[in-house]
Order: structure tokens, then sequence, then C-alpha cells
């Protein structure tokens, strides 16, 4: 066994302490065995790495280099990149879109809207139990 310290909220642990106490279990038995049960089995969940796409990786490094200036000009508007220079910008993706969408058919623009770092860091710091 290894033992991990896990902090909850304090609603949260007064779910799971109910939790583990119907089924007349200590709370980290409780959770040791919810995820045992319940956590798919890596071997049946392998994901390939995506290939990478040169178009995809080239406009958003163009994007990546440009956005301090784009920072000062665009913050808050959605601009698109293709060839590795600004090429529109609006205040609607929506518009933005469609105009992308005719002037570029079946070609790769980053669009995106700019906002105070390039490449948004998404955190998750907790899960949830549901149900069993």
């Amino acid at each position: 066994m290894t033992e991990v310290t896990i902090p909850l909220p304090e609603k949260t642990y007064m779910r799971v302490k109910q939790w583990a106490e119907s089924r007349q279990q200590e709370i980290g038995e409780a959770i040791a065995d919810y995820l045992t049960n319940n956590l798919p089995n890596s071997d049946l969940y392998v994901i390939p790495p995506a290939e990478q796409d040169d178009d995809v990786e080239r406009e958003k490094q163009a994007y990546i280099r440009l956005h301090p200036a784009l920072k000062k000009t665009h913050l808050g508007k959605y601009v698109a990149i293709y060839n590795g220079r600004l090429v529109d910008e609006d205040e609607e993706y929506g518009a933005l879109f469609e105009r992308i969408d005719a002037r570029y058919p079946d070609r790769f623009v980053w669009m995106t809207q700019v906002k105070d770092e390039p490449i948004e860091t998404l955190s998750v710091r907790s899960f949830r139990f549901e149900g069993e």
C-alpha cells in the first residue's frame, strides 16, 4: 500500500465519510475500493499520441511569436494567423470564422482570442465521487 494525502473541501469530506460509514469501511479503504473498481484498466484505454500536424504547429508557433505585439493591440479580440502573419481580426468569433472560411477554404488558419497568455493552461484541482 502507498499512502496518499488528498486535500478535500469540508463538504466533500463529509460526503465521503458518510458514504464510507454506510459501507462500514474506513474512509481510506472505501476510497481505495471505489478507485480500484471504477478506474479504467490502463491497458484497455491506451490513446496513441496524435501525429503532429505541421500546418497547425507552424501557425501555433507564429501566434506565440506574435502574441506580445497582439496583446498590446488586439487584447480580447479574435485573430486569424495564416502563413505566419496576422490576416484578420474581429470582435466576434463567428464573423471572423465566416470570412476566414470563405478566403481560405480547406486550409488551416489559427484562430483564437488574444488573452494575457498565448496558450492557456487548464488546471483540474479535484475529483468528484458520483454513485457507486
